[in-house]
């Protein structure tokens, strides 16, 4: 029997455990069936607290965005999350990244900035991944919309530092990246 199915005959018989209902979610998440996923978050949300329901809530707005033209519900599912516990740093990172992939620069520069106030010394992983890996996510988001409200030079400052810093692949070839088509920076 596959991890789908032992999950969802354990979570016949328990059908109110946030903790099931989330693993529920996951799996199918996994196996791109989006809508499912999406009921056991709600699920989670509904039934859960604290970690489980921040987390549930960053994942339906993500869950959303995979299905195109569900910004409303994508940024309301986000601020819900912020609402709920404002001094974790996912939902200010997916807030930025929201508004940088919208091209609404302000909007994005502000919420990284607003995400990397927060002191984030003690930070624990989410259980479930929502892209964000750690603060230099934020930094990163900063950086890019940093250059398109007009401080070029801040921008160049934050991506350079973050050449320098432990960081993830993808991060790093998107700096370069960047660096090199709007400021032919060569490194």
């Amino acid at each position: 029997m596959n991890n789908i199915s032992e999950l969802v005959i354990k979570l016949s018989k328990d059908p109110f455990n946030p903790q099931i209902n989330f693993e529920c979610a996951v799996e199918y998440e996994k196996l791109r069936q989006t809508a499912s996923a999406v009921s056991f978050y709600l699920r989670t949300a509904e039934y859960g607290d604290d970690i489980l329901v921040y987390n549930s809530l960053l994942k339906v707005a993500a869950c959303m965005h995979d299905q195109n033209d569900r910004i409303h519900t994508v940024s309301n599912c986000i601020l819900q999350a912020i609402s709920y516990m404002p001094k974790r740093p996912e939902g200010y990172f997916l807030m930025s990244q929201f508004h940088e992939r919208s091209s609404n620069w302000q909007e994005s520069y502000t919420w990284a900035e607003m995400g990397l106030s927060l002191n984030d010394d003690n930070f624990v992983h989410l259980p479930a991944d929502v892209g964000y890996k750690g603060k230099y996510s934020l930094e990163f988001e900063k950086g890019i919309s940093a250059w398109c409200i007009g401080r070029k030079d801040e921008s160049k400052e934050i991506l350079t530092n973050l050449l320098n810093c432990d960081i993830a692949d993808e991060y790093r070839n998107a700096i370069l990246y960047n660096l090199e088509k709007v400021n032919n920076v060569i490194i």
